[in-house]
């Protein structure tokens, strides 16, 4: 499995229900593709996001984001760094 970053913006603050809304909609296209969701960072403004993915490849995570209606800018696949862990 790829790790897959997606990043998105948006017009209005999100609200609570809006992002549960979104899980809603995206969590079944994202298993239909073979996707697992596995964290997101808003920012303060509630109007930028990313999100992280395991998935087969980007496209996978781009054909579930489109199927659901979720807008996006960019889809991309990287490596996760961070310090290591026992």
């Amino acid at each position: 499995m790829a790790y897959i970053i997606s990043e998105r913006s948006f017009e209005k603050s999100l609200t609570d229900a809006d992002l549960e809304d979104m899980m809603a909609r995206t969590a079944p296209c994202l298993e239909d593709y073979g996707a697992r969701w596995i964290r997101s960072y808003l920012s303060n403004t509630r109007q930028r996001m990313i999100c992280a993915f395991e998935a087969p490849d980007a496209e996978s995570v781009r054909t579930a984001l489109r199927v659901s209606g979720m807008a996006f800018e960019r889809v991309w696949q990287g490596d996760e760094l961070g310090p290591e862990r026992d």
